[in-house]
C-alpha cells in the first residue's frame, strides 16, 4: 500500500530526496566506526517527512512507521489531533500496548509478514484514559526508508457519523442507543449505557450483546436478533434480562431496526430501555390474581360443607322445636368466619412490602400476643432484636404463629408455654405443645393444609408469605435442642419456628433486616 493521494505534499520540497534515491532513518545507518547512530524523527528521510507532514494535526488520521515486531519508528504529526499524545511518546514503544486489548490480535496479523488482510478495525489508547475507534491500513510492502511498514489509521468512531444536532439527544436521553455491525458486534453505545447499564461508554463495542443476555433468554432472544439482522423488513420488539456491571440483571425492552445498506454507522439500530419496574408490577399484578383465582376456588368448595352444616341445624331445630343444634350451627359460623378473614388477608397482601420502617421485636410481639394469645398460655421473650420490616404484617405472621400453637395446645388439654427470641439463626418462635408430626413437617406450610378438625389450613400459609415478602425464609426444625436460647429461658419441646433474615450490613439500606 501507498499513502493516499490526499496525504503526499502538493509540490516536492527542496530538501527532498533526488528521484530514485533512498534514504533510511538515521538510527539504521552506519557511523564513521562502523556502529549505529541513535536519532529522533527529524533525521527521518526528508521525503518520508514530508509525506507524513501533508498529513494535518486537525485531521482525524496520521501515519506511523512499525516494525514487524510491532516497534514505533516514525509518528506523524498528526497523532496528538487523534491520540491527545506528543508524537514521540509513541516512538520506541510496542504499538501493540497502545491497542486495546481485546483487538492486539487482529492488529498483530496485519503486521505480520504473511498477513492476507491489512486492513483491520480497532481501538486505540487516548490520552484521556479511554479508547478511540480507528482503521488501520497498512502497507504490503516494507518502506526502506523506515525500516518497517507504513500504517495509516483513520479514526472511525461511530457517534462521528451522527449529525452535532442530534447528538444531544444521544447524550441526554434515557433510553439506550446500540448500533451493531452485520457480524452482530456492537459499533456504538450511547451514554445512557452508564446510567441503565453501569457500562463506561465503549467498554462494550466489539463484542456481541447476546454475551450479556441472561442464560434463560438467550436462545429466544439469538434467534430474534439474527433474524432481525437478515432480514430488512424484521423489527422485532424483545423483552429479555440483560447483565449490569455489578452482576445483576434489569429487564430491558428492545426494539430493532435494520439500517440502509449505504449507512456508514453500521447494519442494526437498538432502542432499548429500562422495563425491570414494570415487569415488577406485572408479576405483582400476576401474583395477586393467582392468589384471588385460588381464594375463589376455595370459598366456592370448603365453604359449602359449613353452609350445609348451619341449614340442616336450622331445619333440625324447626322441625323438632329443639335450640340444641343450633350450637352445632354457630360452630359452622364461627369457623367460616376465621376462614373468609384469612382468606381475604391471603387476596389482598399481594407479595410486597409497604414502606420499611424500624422497631423493636419485643414491642410487636407482645401486640401480637394480647390479640392471638390465650390465659391458659404463657409467653416468654427471651431476646429482643431491632428490626426493619413492615410492622403490621409481621405482627400479621406472629399472631397466626401463636393462634397456631394455642389451637394444637387446647387439643392436647395441656399448659402452654410460647418463647420467642433471638438466636444466631435468626428469630425462634417455639413452643412446649404437642409439636408437629414428623410426617407433616414438609406439609405445614402448604395452602389448606391442617391437622385440626376446626383449622382452615392458611394460617402458616400467610406466615410463609409475610417473611417471603421481607425477603427472608423460615424453616421448621424438629425441636430447639439445638438453638442458642439464653440461659433464663426454658427450652420448649414442641413445634420449633426459625425465620431467618440478614443483619443490616448484608443488605443494602432500604431493604429489611434483623440486627439481633
Amino acid at each position: 500500500m501507498t499513502l493516499r493521494p490526499s496525504d503526499r505534499p502538493s509540490a516536492p520540497r527542496s530538501g527532498s530526496a533526488r528521484d530514485g534515491e533512498r534514504r533510511l532513518p538515521a538510527e539504521r545507518r552506519s557511523t564513521t566506526d562502523g556502529g549505529s547512530k541513535s536519532d529522533s524523527t527529524a533525521d527521518v528521510a526528508p521525503e518520508a517527512a514530508d509525506r507524513a507532514a501533508a498529513v494535518d494535526r486537525g485531521s482525524d488520521r496520521f501515519v506511523a512507521a512499525v516494525a514487524v515486531d510491532g516497534e514505533v519508528l516514525f509518528a506523524g504529526p498528526s497523532v496528538p489531533a487523534v491520540l491527545g499524545v506528543e508524537r514521540g511518546a509513541l516512538l520506541g514503544d510496542d504499538l501493540l500496548e497502545h491497542v486495546h486489548p481485546n483487538d492486539r490480535d487482529p492488529v498483530s496479523d496485519a503486521l505480520s509478514a504473511v498477513a492476507t488482510h491489512r486492513t483491520v478495525t480497532h481501538r486505540l489508547r487516548h490520552a484521556s484514559g479511554g479508547f478511540v475507534w480507528v482503521e488501520s491500513v497498512v502497507d504490503e510492502e516494507l518502506a526502506p526508508e523506515f525500516g518497517g511498514r507504513v500504517v495509516t489509521a483513520r479514526r472511525v468512531d461511530v457517534d462521528r457519523a451522527f449529525p452535532e444536532r442530534f447528538r444531544q439527544f444521544l447524550e441526554y436521553g434515557t433510553d439506550l442507543v446500540t448500533v451493531v455491525d452485520a457480524d452482530g458486534r456492537v459499533r456504538y453505545e450511547s451514554p445512557s449505557v452508564e446510567e441503565v447499564l453501569g457500562y463506561e461508554q465503549g467498554s462494550t463495542v466489539g463484542r456481541s450483546p447476546l454475551g450479556y443476555v441472561h442464560p434463560d433468554d438467550r436462545e429466544r432472544v439469538t434467534e430474534r436478533f439474527y433474524r432481525a439482522l437478515d432480514d430488512p423488513e424484521a423489527a422485532p420488539t424483545l423483552e429479555y434480562r440483560y447483565r449490569t456491571a455489578d452482576g445483576d440483571w434489569v429487564w430491558l425492552e428492545s426494539r430493532t431496526r435494520s439500517l440502509p445498506d449505504d449507512a456508514a454507522v453500521g447494519t442494526l439500530l437498538i432502542n432499548s430501555r429500562d422495563v425491570s419496574e414494570r415487569k415488577a408490577r406485572e408479576r405483582r399484578l400476576t401474583d395477586r390474581n393467582e392468589r384471588l383465582d385460588r381464594f375463589a376456588g376455595i370459598v366456592s368448595h370448603d365453604l359449602r360443607n359449613p353452609l350445609s352444616v348451619i341449614r340442616g341445624s336450622m331445619e333440625m331445630a324447626r322441625l323438632k322445636g329443639d335450640t340444641a343444634p343450633l350450637e352445632r350451627g354457630e360452630r359452622a359460623v364461627d369457623r367460616i368466619d376465621q376462614l373468609v378473614s384469612e382468606l381475604l388477608t391471603l387476596a389482598r397482601q399481594g407479595s410486597g412490602i409497604d414502606e420499611p420502617t424500624e422497631f423493636d421485636l419485643a414491642g410487636v410481639v407482645r401486640e401480637a400476643w394480647a390479640t392471638a394469645g390465650s390465659d391458659d398460655a404463657t409467653l416468654v421473650v427471651g431476646g429482643d432484636a431491632r428490626v426493619r420490616g413492615d410492622r403490621g404484617r409481621l405482627r400479621q405472621a406472629f399472631e397466626n404463629l401463636f393462634r397456631n400453637a394455642v389451637e394444637h395446645a387446647c387439643e392436647a388439654e395441656a399448659d402452654l408455654a410460647v418463647v420467642v427470641s433471638t438466636t444466631d439463626e435468626g428469630v425462634v418462635v417455639a413452643d412446649d405443645g404437642p409439636g408437629i408430626d414428623p410426617d407433616h413437617r414438609a406439609d405445614v406450610f402448604d395452602p389448606g393444609f391442617t391437622t385440626s378438625a376446626d383449622g382452615t389450613g392458611y394460617g402458616l400459609d400467610i406466615v410463609r408469605e409475610v417473611v417471603e415478602s421481607h425477603g427472608w425464609s423460615i424453616g421448621l426444625r424438629p425441636d430447639a435442642s439445638a438453638l442458642d436460647l439464653p440461659p433464663r429461658v426454658s427450652r420448649p419441646n414442641g413445634a420449633c419456628f426459625v425465620v431467618e433474615a440478614p443483619d443490616p450490613d448484608a443488605v443494602a439500606a432500604a431493604e429489611p433486616w434483623i440486627d439481633g
